[in-house]
């Protein structure tokens, strides 16, 4: 405010004004307005540039009493001070303004060395003032409100008191949308609901310390709190029911009263983080772990530079198995902190730091060269890896570099790019989709495969693999966790995941297994691929070195007993057995069968042709034939799981038209059976 230098002269008689600018020019910049309504114009339009308005009484279409009492209406105004230019000394009229708010009066003709000087003491006096309050708002700055603050809390005998500190959440976007003056208008808004709440406390300091930040230092009483964050919110709504904003508190309940004033700041605000993102809270407390937090994300921070450049972060390695062969195909690199003091560090607690901080794209990057570097380590060994994995975080898939990176790597290390799978989370697909539809192409085009990571965890999923080129889709066994006895709607959802994927010819890699039955229920549903404890933990490089060696020597372990690796095959559209099972010259169906229900899962196209006729047969006559197909099986599938022998049955599939069908059961797990059903045509010997 300190640049205002610009004063407003309101005087409708033109000898009189040209006088009053003469006087004043050489110092100050000045404005002319011949009555109140063109002042209150200026006003409006040059608010942050007026220091003094010099105002006369008497003038034609608002004269200064009228300019006053609207002055008096808009709080921005408080500061500006006001000197008004009389040629008689009416004790009324001085009365009169000085109630309407006038700071000083100078008498007509103007002495240029008073008026001067008059003048020159109201700039200093607003100056001084404005330090202290906030143009916008006319609450106290951060320096009075901490200053008043520690003065009340020094008075203060056996009452305990509750520093608050609030925000408003998505205020940014108000001012985006809508304007400056509009989140001005918010911001004013606050500043009256203040004041009215002011006049129910006996001791109730606050102010405007930033933005769109406010703080309130009053006696503690949770319900009053709750009261004020209440108010604060209705009175939102009142501005504009369309701006869908809350207010977040943070409250630090004052102990220690010799305690700086700015330190109980933060500790409100470490409280009123607690709120963000939550719709349905608006306050919270500050309890001594917020601060013990802060100090570790701290630490985590500071010492980022150090553990990179010592190489405190190692890769560890966890194998994904391919459910047909039961081995190991590639693993997935994730990081581990083993730090020199504190030792290992999980990457639960820094990585979500380095994620909120910026510091995430130069972990990644260090990942990245390292798994290059071990691929390159293997390749020289004569060696043929499979696959390594590697996380792409939110921040690099918008880095404009990314592809350069990628190729920059695969070039300086010599390793092909197919050894180098990227993991990119589902949510990182959200933001730009035409950005990573193109940054994956380019990757793709340099033989990089990509997977989805976390599929199913957002709310676009099945539109993004609509449009996005991706190569695998990791799903987690999260789906399952809450269900008892592997009956619950997860079982279902992750089934018709795994299914979904297949129609889209992408190989499915489920994550988080841990027990046998898991494994079981996915090699049923056809899953190619699984990753978890189950298998292995993730591991340092020598240990999944060994690992490899043990599986090279044990050979494969396929359970042949089930034919799990043959269903497996046929969900696998790529595969060898699956090219095979269509270009068989009989119709081949595969259906699941659970609790007296059966599912058709996939069927060849020789089945398509003949059995199902598609688009050749009328519903009445489509839902018929299902229906007797459905009977006959029923019968055939129930023999074949209590374990009796099932001789071909004999379908008249239509006139003349006769199939024996063949039923065989080709993987079981539990309540689930995978049948297969060959239809042969009999019709020539009927």
């Amino acid at each position: 405010m300190h640049t205002k230098n610009t004063i407003l002269v309101v005087d409708d008689e033109e000898m009189i004004k040209r006088k009053l600018v003469d006087v004043i020019a050489g110092e100050y910049d000045v404005m002319e307005a011949s009555n109140g309504k063109e002042a209150l114009e200026l006003l409006a339009e040059h608010l942050n540039e007026i220091a003094v308005i010099v105002l006369d009484l008497v003038m034609p279409v608002m004269d200064g009493f009228a300019f006053m009492e609207e002055f008096r209406k808009h709080e921005e105004y408080e500061n500006i001070p006001v000197i008004v230019a009389t040629s008689n000394e009416d004790e009324y009229s001085e009365k009169r303004c000085l109630e309407a708010g006038v700071w000083d009066f100078v008498m007509k003709p103007y002495n240029p060395v008073l008026l001067q000087f008059r003048i020159k003491n109201a700039v200093e006096k607003s100056r001084m003032i404005m330090a202290e309050r906030d143009s916008v708002t006319g609450l106290y700055s951060k320096y009075k409100f901490y200053r008043s603050v520690r003065q009340m809390l020094s008075e203060a005998s056996d009452q305990t008191f509750a520093f608050i500190r609030f925000d408003i959440d998505r205020f940014k976007m108000i001012n985006n949308f809508y304007g400056i003056k509009e989140g001005d208008k918010v911001l004013k808004s606050i500043a009256s609901e203040l004041r009215r709440i002011e006049t129910v406390f006996d001791d109730f300091i606050y102010g405007r310390l930033e933005n769109d930040v406010f703080a309130v230092c009053m006696p503690f009483k949770e319900e009053n709190i709750d009261l004020l964050a209440n108010a604060l919110q209705i009175n939102m709504k009142k501005v504009n029911k369309d701006y869908n904003i809350k207010v977040s508190c943070g409250v630090y309940v004052i102990k220690d009263y010799n305690m700086d004033v700015s330190e109980m700041y933060d500790r409100a605000f470490l409280a009123a983080k607690n709120c963000k993102g939550k719709f349905v809270q608006s306050v919270a407390y500050y309890d001594e772990s917020m601060i013990e937090n802060m100090r570790q994300e701290q630490f985590i921070i500071n010492e980022v530079n150090k553990a990179l450049e010592e190489e405190q972060f190692e890769v560890y390695l966890q194998p994904k198995i391919n459910l047909v062969t039961d081995r190991s195909y590639g693993a997935e690199a994730l990081v581990r902190w083993i730090h020199p003091q504190r030792g290992m560090i999980s990457p639960g607690e820094f990585i979500p730091i380095y994620e909120r901080n910026g510091i995430i794209g130069r972990l990644d990057y260090y990942m990245w060269s390292h798994v290059c570097k071990l691929l390159r380590k293997w390749l020289d060994e004569g060696k043929n890896p499979n696959p390594i994995s590697v996380n792409v975080s939110r921040v690099n898939i918008y880095n404009p570099r990314l592809v350069e990176i990628f190729k920059k790597l695969i070039t300086e290390y010599q390793i092909p790019a197919h050894l180098l799978n990227l993991e990119l989370t589902e949510s990182a697909f959200m933001e730009d989709q035409n950005l990573v539809m193109t940054t994956m192409s380019k990757l793709h085009k340099l033989g990089f495969k990509i997977m989805m990571d976390d599929f199913g965890s957002g709310y676009s999923s099945l539109n993004v693999l609509k449009d996005m080129e991706v190569d695998y889709l990791k799903v987690d066994m999260k789906f399952l966790q809450q269900d008892q006895g592997f009956n619950g709607k997860g079982e279902k959802v992750l089934t018709s995941v795994i299914r979904m994927a297949k129609w889209l010819h992408l190989p499915s890699i489920v994550e988080g297994v841990e027990t046998m039955e898991q494994v079981d229920f996915l090699k049923c549903i056809g899953c190619e691929y699984a990753q978890g404890y189950y298998y292995a933990k993730p591991m340092p490089i020598a240990d999944y070195e060994a690992f490899i060696a043990h599986e090279e020597e044990m050979g494969a372990k396929i359970g042949a007993n089930d034919n799990t690796g043959i269903v497996g095959e046929l969900w696998n559209t790529r595969s060898s057995v699956s090219l095979f099972f269509d270009m068989l010259d009989v119709p081949v169906a595969i259906y699941e069968y659970r609790k007296d229900k059966l599912e058709l899962l996939r069927s060849n196209s020789k089945y398509d042709t003949v059995i199902g006729l598609e688009g050749e047969l009328d519903e009445s006559e489509r839902d018929r034939r299902m229906e007797e197909e459905r009977l006959i099986l029923q019968e055939a599938f129930e023999k074949l799981v209590v374990g009796d022998f099932c001789e071909p049955m004999e379908y008249e599939i239509s006139d003349d038209i006769w199939y024996r069908l063949t039923a065989k059961m080709v993987g079981k797990r539990e309540d689930t059976m995978i049948m297969m059903v060959t239809y042969n045509d009999i019709s020539n010997y009927k």
